[in-house]
């Protein structure tokens, strides 16, 4: 069972969420893009209303939800917006799927491998540690909301003191989660390393990186935009982790621009903006 809600006319959008985070992470950016399109989120497993279910919370569980979702609302020429481990997903589903229902991906502050090293400059926190990374997704596993208000708050651009009321709302949907389900969905991302794979990720694709990051190096874009086979690297300058809250005009600006010239403009029929939310 998978909690997705859906919202507007138009073009298909569908925003997939990181770790720890939820549908209301988007809801400023679903209020600006829903006038012109149907936007489509969802929560990860054991995380938001999402149940966590009998099987481990991994990837490739995450890329099965998201293909039912679309098949679920017949979903078509959609275009992806993965943010964080949520860009990983849609990887994940582009490698299985190909374009099936999917025609472009919006890639939001991703590298294609956590952990850093001699032959990695661009892992997560500036060139995570094996050690490091098994203290972190031990903290998340034990609960508490000591790990998501960390990783939440350093998700913010560097030097930049987010609004309290924003903080705790974010802190406590991420609190909320699952934390077995954390520390399984983050285990398993520590796995991946998507360096050669991500030649499977075909589609024309955007790049949105923050500037003043301090959870991936903002250079990782060029890597990625010189990797992939159509991509383009769409910098937000006053943004960290989180461009879709920092900048979101710009933000629904820079998608809606991107979407128009990959599935076309949605017609006048297509402007009414309703609301349907299903956990299934």
């Amino acid at each position: 069972m998978i909690h997705f809600e859906q919202t507007g006319r138009g073009p298909a959008l569908v925003l997939v969420p990181g770790l720890a985070a939820t549908t209301r992470f988007f809801d400023p950016l679903v209020t600006d893009l829903a006038r012109d399109h149907r936007v489509i989120t969802l929560d990860l497993a054991g995380q938001g209303l999402s149940p966590t279910g009998a099987q481990p919370s991994t990837l490739a569980r995450a890329v099965h939800d998201l293909r039912a979702v679309l098949l679920a609302l017949d979903v078509r020429d959609a275009v992806l917006i993965g943010w964080s481990l949520g860009a990983t997903v849609a990887y994940g589903y582009l490698e299985q799927h190909g374009d099936d229902r999917v025609t472009a991906l919006v890639s939001v502050e991703q590298t294609p491998r956590l952990l850093g090293g001699d032959d990695w400059a661009y892992g997560a926190f500036g060139g995570l540690t094996p050690q490091a990374a098994r203290e972190f997704a031990d903290a998340l596993g034990a609960g508490g909301r000591d790990a998501v208000a960390n990783l939440v708050r350093g998700s913010f651009a560097a030097g930049s003191e987010p609004e309290p009321a924003l903080l705790e709302h974010l802190v406590a949907q991420g609190a909320a989660s699952d934390p077995a389900a954390l520390r399984s969905l983050f285990s398993d991302a520590l796995a991946q390393d998507w360096r050669e794979r991500i030649t499977a990720v075909t589609v024309p694709t955007l790049l949105v990186h923050g500037a003043r990051s301090a959870v991936y190096p903002p250079a990782v874009a060029d890597w990625l935009a010189a990797a992939l086979p159509d991509a383009a690297v769409a910098p937000f300058p006053d943004s960290g982790h989180l461009p879709f809250l920092e900048e979101t005009e710009r933000f629904a600006a820079v998608v809606r621009g991107f979407a128009a010239r990959h599935t076309g403009r949605p017609h006048a029929d297509q402007q009414r903006t309703d609301r349907q939310t299903s956990t299934r």
